[in-house]
């Protein structure tokens, strides 16, 4: 007999390292005023946000244990970050590159639903 609840989808974990929280946090700060009128962008946003807060680990690294919605927007927030940076902030592409890195690809990104 099969149990007729769905398993729960495993979360994403995504390692930061201490340069790269700043920079995820300055781009879903930026996303949320930019859906300011979508109330569950702004919940996930702040979730994520409250998230890299947290206190790193011993080596720097701070572990953000995201739900795929989050994940969603985080990977939305950063994406337009980075397009909306000049060629004279090649540090900070640089930052979101690697970020960008650690998640999963522009089409699994795609597949996520946020209803």
């Amino acid at each position: 007999m099969s149990d007729p609840t769905p398993e729960a989808e495993p979360p994403f974990h995504l390692f930061l390292d201490l340069d790269e929280v700043p920079m995820t946090a300055h781009a879903l700060r930026l996303f949320i005023s930019d859906e300011a009128h979508e109330p569950d962008i702004r919940r996930l946003g702040r979730e994520v946000l409250a998230a890299l807060e947290r206190q790193p680990d011993e080596q720097g690294v701070l572990t953000l244990t995201l739900a795929s919605q989050q994940m969603k927007i985080t990977h939305s927030a950063l994406r337009l970050l980075l397009n909306d940076l000049q060629r004279e902030q090649a540090g900070e592409k640089e930052i979101l590159h690697r970020i960008l890195e650690k998640l999963p690809d522009e089409h699994t990104m795609r597949a996520i639903e946020l209803d």
